[in-house]
């Protein structure tokens, strides 16, 4: 994909729409669509980016030189970016994640390390970030701290965490329209494990 160039007197909003319209066009209409029902993903996706983007400097590639036009940018230390970047980008309800730290207080697990030994098992769900670590997602466990039962025959048909949380909340046609997290509750792990190998496998494009 080629560089962007932002001509004086352009909308860096508009020439922004234009690069993820493009990238999009790479996509399946199922990751396409499990993005539109997740925006606040993509809004913490784009975050992480334009955060290290702009506090490690990003490469130009050899022959595909990025002109800005315009007058020179202010620039700030990495800190006071930082400190912008989390006065909008605070996660609200639905994007609720939690620390390792976090987790094994709220699982009663003595220490973090039993919480990624848990995710390298498949049993809860995490990824790493750019700034925090790994985080894991607080709408998998119950009200008791559990997380469904089951999930470590779902979570490896997926390259990562992250993939496996967007499956696992997406309403899927193989399981009647219903998300795979709700199914797991009510105890049919067999059918999601199907459902996640079907969808790694491609059975349901």
């Amino acid at each position: 994909m080629k560089n962007t160039v932002i001509e004086a007197g352009e909308d860096p909003i508009g020439a922004l729409e234009g690069v993820v319209h493009a990238a999009a066009r790479h996509l399946s209409a199922r990751h396409i669509a499990a993005l539109a029902q997740h925006p606040e993903a993509v809004r913490s996706a784009l975050a992480a980016v334009a955060a290290t983007l702009a506090t490690e400097g990003a490469p130009v590639p050899t022959g595909e030189v990025e002109t800005i036009r315009g007058e020179a940018p202010n620039l700030i230390s990495a800190a006071e970016g930082a400190r912008r970047l989390d006065a909008i980008t605070q996660p609200g309800p639905s994007e609720d994640v939690l620390s390792s730290d976090e987790l094994a207080a709220r699982m009663g697990f003595k220490t973090r390390q039993s919480v990624h030994n848990q995710r390298i098992k498949g049993r809860i769900v995490g990824w790493q970030t750019v700034r925090r670590g790994f985080v894991f997602p607080a709408g998998q466990l119950d009200e008791r701290g559990r997380p469904p039962a089951g999930l470590e025959r779902v979570v490896p048909h997926f390259a990562d965490g992250y993939s496996a949380w967007m499956w696992l909340q997406s309403p899927q046609p193989a399981l009647d329209g219903a998300a795979p997290l709700d199914v797991l509750r009510r105890g049919h792990a067999e059918s999601v494990a199907a459902a996640a190998r079907g969808e790694t496998q491609g059975d349901f494009m």
